[in-house]
């Protein structure tokens, strides 16, 4: 049975930013689907499977999520408190990707239940070798091999 190419949630209020992340996430991982929100509360939405994010083939189940702290409504840090409440969610590695420098974010989202905490570089070439660290870190290999073959047909 082929497994599906793995999915990546981007919950990012910047568009530049989730744009540039989903591009990155691609180039280190040819297979690799990824699904951008532009806030907590449609993200939360997705990985709940709600409307308008219900249909898994269309909106499938992440295997990873790169999360922004500091968005409008729903914050990143709301995130990570739903996502504690849920079970079903336990195994999903959430990992924040944050331009904010203070220690007291990073140690409040891993209080929270992040799996790690980066920092959003202001270069291009690092922001693309920061999402690689995180993508090759948080999905599993096997995972990975089952994509670029998928990728390569």
């Amino acid at each position: 049975m082929e497994r599906a190419a793995p999915t990546l949630l981007v919950i990012e209020d910047a568009q530049d930013q989730a744009l540039l992340v989903g591009h990155a996430a691609r180039r280190c991982h040819p297979g690799l689907t990824v699904h951008v929100t532009s806030n907590g509360f449609d993200g939360t939405a997705y990985l709940a499977g709600i409307e308008p994010f219900e249909d898994r083939q269309h909106f499938p189940a992440p295997n990873l999520v790169i999360l922004d702290l500091f968005m409008p409504e729903v914050d990143g840090f709301s995130v990570l408190a739903w996502k504690a409440n849920r079970p079903e969610l336990a195994d999903l590695p959430i990992v924040v990707l944050t331009g904010s420098p203070k220690p007291e974010d990073e140690a409040k989202a891993l209080q929270l239940g992040a799996n790690g905490v980066f920092r959003k570089p202001g270069e291009l070439d690092a922001l693309a070798e920061v999402v690689k660290e995180i993508v090759q870190t948080y999905i599993p290999r096997g995972v990975m091999m089952d994509a670029w073959m998928t990728a390569l047909g």
